[in-house]
């Protein structure tokens, strides 16, 4: 603010601000790119972090689908009152009509409407949907796989699912899904709402509902839930909504990635402050005499600053729209689907703000001591003034000079160590988790008894309550002959799980007992909290329960598990129903569960005890462990039985390897880009002091040419100083971010990842170490070389 009785000098300040910058070129040149760095990076974890969240709270993701909750056995009257809610935002109507088999192939058929097709992820990639109830929606690839020479428009001749007898269908669209690749077996197509109606649907199949809420006043998990169940019983639904916990999950902002998405800001901040302020600091204290020249004119140490702040405005003006920009469109091609005019309007602002206080706090400093040097102190300023000592006579060596030049300039050489230093400890932090982290030691976290997993797929679980399915098993006895006979089994253990439901009056089950077995007790006794595991012959006899998961437990009954208390539950044994109370006899510590995830769940009984209960097939999976050499094997005799059995499905430990191996490599290949990006503000600032110390030691270079030194001395002189300052930076880098990585993985190891070993990362280290110093030798040569030519009284003047 200028007064009234003072002069406004804002003009001139500006165009000395301007010529200032023209002047220094290299000082313009390299605070442009490190604004603009900083810029694009705080505006690329914005916008991505958002991006996911708007993907994930749109139903962007096709494997959890995007429905917050499914209600069976609907009734035409619930359906409409559903439809009609203004608290439902889409109501998705689906019924399976049956199922089809060509060859190794089958074709579920259903009904769906369009809301239905959004909540599961799907899409019509050419056409539309079926109107007639002689069209068809049908997936391209199941034509292609039959070698049905067809297109939108033509008929093709499919066996009805109801009688097997062949019915004409005309195909108005092609159906896209997530699934892809040559090995498939199972397929879909969906059929017209007249055909359904025709078929009598609302009798004869088992319609389900997907609903997905309007969420203006309801965030939180259990107030969708609580309000599903509100809409579920206005609509007079008996069935007891199932909740998609994946997609509540996914709909609410990560704490780990909102933390993620900080730290990563402050990273930046802190790195863009590192390059900014060393460029401002050696730029001021290489024109000190200039600045006290202003002073000597007049100027005072208030304008001094406003001068320097000045021209950190005016090179903010065009960084920051290229780093913006820049942002977008790497946030656009990254997530197109996340990205919303919305959240370009709220990040932009917060991101010029961010940007604007980093180079704020970056020149501050130097303009603080561009302002405060007299005119007499600034014209004998010599930087970092080396205290007196006695002088002792010694050999001058290009050696011992670089490590007296490296001290006299030690505090832009202590940012540029700096600046290096949280490269490398981002770089060496990471790389040691994840190299730490083997595909096949993470794969087997979750197939800790066997290669392959034998289960009812997801398809069947979804579409009907487990009892039903127990009703009429897929695990026949056939198919548990086949699996004894695959090549190199070794054992085949049976997981059984009993349908029940908390509440007495419900209509099918929400929850399961997990069966465990005699042989398990040594393990469920090594993580008992509270209670005693004795008997196992009393415990199938008394209905004894263990509780495995109390957290869940609290969750899903409201009360907190207690020894000696009894648990009423719902039993359901396909048909029939039964009320049954079981007693708590001990509660698990889930802390000490590990790699036994799939065995232990949240209620537990003796299989003896259930079989007495129930008389359906609980088999829920078949757990297969075969030997390592026949693995391969045995992969593809189970994959025979799964092709001739479509309601089942196989998880098998090579898919999870190559899974987690691919992720491992998509993880890898984020870390070196974010890495790469961070280590370019080191590169800067190294490349910044090495320059402007060259090119503002040209005179002192000529004379001590003058007096004897070669130009070979003197390029090994320059050489060995930035190498000292680059030697320094990368020792403290391999301690304090190896420190930091075996920390960081012990942590990890004892909390998230037990199957994490510690693991040095040599290969980064010397890769990072080797880029660093080829990066100054590089640009100490070329500073050099431009430099030799200009003659030595050239550059004495």
């Amino acid at each position: 603010m200028t007064w009234p009785f003072e002069n406004d000098t804002s003009a001139i300040i500006k165009k000395l601000a301007s010529a200032q910058l023209k002047k220094e070129r290299l000082k313009k040149i390299f605070t442009i790119i490190a604004i603009s760095l900083a810029t694009f990076l705080m505006a690329s974890v914005l916008l991505l972090v958002s991006g996911i969240i708007t993907v994930n709270q749109n139903g962007g993701n096709n494997i959890t689908g995007s429905y917050h909750a499914l209600i069976s056995s609907i009734e035409k009257e619930q359906y409409q009152k559903l439809s009609d809610d203004v608290r439902v935002d889409l109501c998705g109507f689906t019924a399976s009509i049956g199922s089809v088999k060509s060859g190794n192939d089958r074709l579920n058929i259903s009904y769906s409407n369009n809301d239905a097709l959004t909540l599961n992820g799907l899409s019509v990639s050419e056409g539309k949907m079926p109107e007639k109830d002689n069209e068809i929606l049908i997936e391209q690839e199941y034509l292609i796989r039959q070698k049905i020479n067809a297109k939108i428009g033509d008929t093709i001749l499919l066996p009805d699912p109801n009688n097997g007898e062949e019915k004409s269908f005309i195909i108005t669209g092609y159906l896209k899904t997530g699934a892809k690749g040559t090995d498939r077996s199972l397929y879909a197509a969906m059929v017209s709402e007249e055909y359904f109606l025709e078929m009598d649907g609302w009798n004869n199949f088992s319609p389900a509902v997907m609903l997905r809420v309007n969420l203006d006043a309801k965030t939180n998990s259990e107030d969708v839930k609580n309000l599903i169940s509100e809409i579920a019983a206005d609509a007079g639904c008996k069935a007891t909504p199932s909740y998609n916990e994946a997609y509540l999950n996914l709909s609410q902002p990560s704490v780990l990635m909102v933390m993620a998405a900080v730290a990563g800001l402050v990273v930046i901040v802190i790195a863009g402050i590192l390059v900014i302020y060393n460029i401002f600091y050696i730029s001021i204290i290489n024109s000190i005499k200039e600045y006290g020249q202003f002073r000597t004119i007049g100027m005072t140490a208030k304008q001094i600053q406003r001068l320097v702040l000045r021209e950190g405005t005016l090179l903010m003006l065009p960084a920051i729209p290229i780093g913006l920009i820049a942002g977008i469109v790497v946030a656009y091609i990254l997530i197109p689907h996340g990205f919303e005019l919305w959240n370009v309007l709220w990040i932009c602002p917060i991101v010029v703000a961010l940007t604007y206080a980093t180079v704020r706090l970056s020149i501050k400093k130097p303009a603080k001591i561009a302002a405060t040097v007299s005119p007499i102190e600034a014209s004998r300023y010599e930087q970092n003034n080396q205290p007196k000592c006695k002088h002792r006579q010694h050999k001058l060596t290009p050696g011992s000079l670089a490590v007296n030049q490296a001290l006299r300039y030690k505090k832009k050489n202590i940012l540029t160590v700096a600046s290096l230093v949280l490269t490398g400890v981002l770089l060496l932090g990471l790389s040691s988790v994840l190299s730490s982290i083997n595909a096949k030691d993470m794969s087997l976290s979750g197939f800790a008894r066997g290669q392959f997993i034998l289960r009812i797929s997801n398809q069947e679980l979804m579409e009907n309550p487990l009892e039903i399915l127990q009703q009429s098993s897929p695990f026949t006895e056939e198919v548990e002959k086949e699996l004894s006979q695959l090549s190199g089994v070794q054992r085949i253990m049976n997981d059984q799980h009993l349908p029940v439901s908390y509440d007495l009056q419900a209509m099918e089950s929400d929850a399961e007992i997990v069966g465990f077995e005699k042989a398990d007790m040594t393990l469920l006794q090594s993580c008992i909290l509270n209670g005693e595991i004795s008997d196992y012959e009393q415990m199938a006899t008394e209905n004894q329960m263990v509780i495995g998961r109390p957290n869940d437990f609290e969750k899903y009954f409201g009360i907190r598990p207690e020894v000696g208390s009894s648990v009423p539950l719902k039993i359901f044994d396909g048909e029939h129903t039964k009320n049954l109370e079981f007693e708590i006899v001990a509660v698990l510590d889930e802390s000490k569960i590990g790699n036994n995830g799939d065995k232990i769940d949240m209620l537990l009984l003796p299989v003896d005890s259930m079989q007495k209960i129930a008389h359906s097939n609980l088999t829920y999976q078949y757990v297969i462990c075969v030997e390592d050499s026949f693995e391969q094997q045995a992969e593809n005799e189970i994959d025979q039985i799964v092709s001739d059995n479509p309601r089942l499905s196989i998880d098998s430990l090579s898919a999870a390897i190559a899974q987690n191996e691919n992720f491992l490599q998509g993880t890898q290949l984020a870390l070196a880009i974010a890495i790469v990006l961070i280590g370019c503000f080191s590169v800067m600032n190294l490349l910044n002091t090495i320059l402007t110390g060259i090119i503002v030691r040209r005179k002192e270079f000529s004379l001590m040419r003058s007096v004897g030194m070669s130009q070979k001395q003197l390029s090994v002189m320059v050489h060995k100083e930035g190498l000292i300052v680059v030697g320094i930076g990368l020792v403290l880098s391999v301690i304090i971010g190896g420190g930091i990585g075996y920390v960081l993985c012990s942590f990890l190891k004892n909390n998230l990842m037990n199957y994490l070993n510690y693991q040095f990362p040599f290969g980064i280290t010397i890769l990072y170490c080797a880029i660093v110093i080829l990066c100054s030798v590089l640009i100490t040569t070329g500073a050099l070389k431009q430099q030799s030519k200009l003659s030595m009284m050239e550059a004495l003047r």
